[in-house]
């Protein structure tokens, strides 16, 4: 394992928080810190995607990488869940009151809005990829 992967052969809900820290971390360390709070909300809701629906709470392969790639920040999930692409979600109602709204479906939702790219990609050798991308440009 090399500092831009991080790895679990069977990732819980308990993990959730050591995967987000481990984002975190490598954003500071390549001084990318403004992008902190986007990522921590991407990934959380990401994560607990994968363990929750992909997995259906029992745990499975889990792997994180970040990279840089010229402007862009991609942060790249990888899991051999239940195939699901998250764009294939349709957006929620937000526009009327909170107390008419249905309840739940904004995950993605806030997801999508924190990042400039949400790319998925599924392949029977490697599973589902979920790719996060942010451009550190304006």
């Amino acid at each position: 394992m090399d500092d831009n992967t991080l790895t679990i052969e069977s990732a819980l809900l308990g993990d959730i928080p050591g995967i987000v820290e481990f984002v975190v971390e490598w954003l500071q360390r390549n001084g990318l810190d403004r992008y902190v709070f986007a990522y921590e909300t991407a990934v959380d809701e990401a994560s607990t995607n994968v363990v929750k629906y992909a997995y259906g709470g029992k745990g499975g392969f889990f792997q994180i990488s970040c990279a840089l790639r010229g402007a862009d920040i991609i942060v790249a999930i990888r899991d051999r869940g239940n195939r699901f692409d998250p764009n294939s979600v349709p957006l929620p109602e937000v526009v009327s009151q909170l107390e008419d709204r249905k309840v739940g479906g904004l995950g993605i939702y806030m997801m999508k809005k924190m990042m400039d790219r949400v790319d998925y990609s599924y392949s029977d050798r490697e599973g589902n990829r979920l790719e996060l991308v942010k451009k550190t440009t304006a």
